[in-house]
Parts: structure tokens; sequence; C-alpha cells
């Protein structure tokens, strides 16, 4: 998977540009509106779409990790004490049955 030379997206490869220089670099492009903002020379640490992209991927990341957590601290806490229960109701259930032969 390339990744956006400008706001660092990955994409697939199908999608987007990829431009050749005479340096024998490759430069990858996911949209136009990439393409055309390093036409315009502008920096993409100061754009604000990259910016606000960025916040979201790291806001979602951080849930993700705590949504991971919250659920290994509930699979840690669940009682595994089901079989137990099952042989005593086995060993009831055969008591009367002795009884009665």
């Amino acid at each position: 998977m390339p990744t956006c030379s400008f706001c660092k997206k990955h994409y697939k490869e199908p999608r987007g540009l990829t431009l050749f220089t005479f340096d024998g670099k490759t430069i990858h492009f996911c949209s136009g509106k990439c393409r055309k903002n390093l036409d315009l020379k502008r920096d993409p640490r100061k754009v604000n779409w990259i910016k606000r992209e960025k916040k979201m991927t790291k806001a979602q990341k951080e849930a993700e990790k705590k949504e991971e957590l919250e659920e290994a601290k509930a699979e840690e806490e669940k009682p595994v004490e089901k079989k137990p229960e099952k042989k005593e109701e086995k060993k009831e259930e055969e008591k009367p049955k002795k009884e009665k032969k």
C-alpha cells in the first residue's frame, strides 16, 4: 500500500496518482486535492484538513485501545466455575436412582 506524499495517508493501489521524477524518486498522491496543494507549495503541517484528520485518527485509536482494555478486564473478572456445578447436578441425579433400586 503506497502512502500519500502530502497527507501521509495509506491508500489502495488502483486509486491515486504516482509520479516519477528524473532523480528516480516516486511521489504518490491519494487524490487531486493533495497534488494541487503540493503544486501550490503548501506545507502539510499547516493545512487545516490534514490536522483535523490526524486528530480524528488519534482519537479513534485511543478509543479502540480503551475498548480493548475494558474487554480484557471483563474477561479476567468472569468466574470459570461452570464445570463443577454440572458435576454436582449429575451426582444429585444419580443418588435418587440408586435409592430406587
